[in-house]
């Protein structure tokens, strides 16, 4: 049988240590340094510029071409191409209609050929008038400026066209027409040419 001893000492529970006085104070001084060392953080606003803004100045002087004819639409590329002008070239099956409606908003000039697309009675010349009435000019490449088709009585080539040329087309004779057109419609002469050298003439 064990003895267990009476009126021993009981162990005690440790009590929490009293915390220093200037603990609190210390940690609260150093919050402080660091927070006077922390580099600054400077909120801007940006300003995202809205999306259907007018463009700032004015836009290139742009061009469409809708020549049928490989050959004349060499010569009119070849024509256009001067400093700062904006070119797009089509081929038959491009729709020239969709392109003058489309944003920014229709070309300077649309040079357009009678047989461009296969159209038959100048379908694509009418079907693109109203924008003749917002700024656009209609260069027409046609056989017989003078004589409208059956059918359409107010539809002869001089009447829908700004300018209507009849054959031959040499890409000089484009470029001093083109030239003059940039001067009246922007009141200033035309740029230089993109490339020093003379015009190829093929006239035949």
């Amino acid at each position: 049988m064990n003895d267990r001893r009476q009126g021993g000492k009981s162990r005690k529970k440790p009590t929490s240590r009293p915390s220093h006085p200037g603990f609190a104070t210390g940690r609260q001084a150093q919050a402080a340094r660091a927070q006077a060392f922390a580099p600054q953080v400077q909120i801007v606003e940006r300003v995202v510029p809205h999306p259907l803004a007018a463009p700032v100045g004015p836009l290139p002087f742009r061009i469409v071409i809708a020549v049928h004819r490989p050959r004349y639409r060499g010569r009119c590329e070849r024509a256009a191409a001067l400093e700062g002008w904006e070119v797009t070239s089509l081929l038959n099956r491009q729709d020239p209609v969709g392109l003058v409606t489309k944003k920014p908003g229709p070309p300077d000039l649309l040079i357009l050929s009678g047989d461009f697309g296969r159209q038959k009675d100048y379908a694509i010349f009418r079907a693109v008038q109203a924008w003749r009435e917002k700024g656009m000019r209609i260069v027409g490449l046609v056989d017989d400026c003078e004589t409208p088709p059956e059918g359409f009585p107010d539809s002869a080539p001089e009447a829908i066209c700004d300018v209507c040329l009849s054959p031959p087309y040499t890409a000089t004779a484009l470029r001093a027409l083109f030239a003059e057109l940039y001067t009246q419609m922007r009141g200033k002469p035309a740029p230089p040419p993109k490339a020093a050298k003379v015009l190829e003439e093929d006239e035949e």
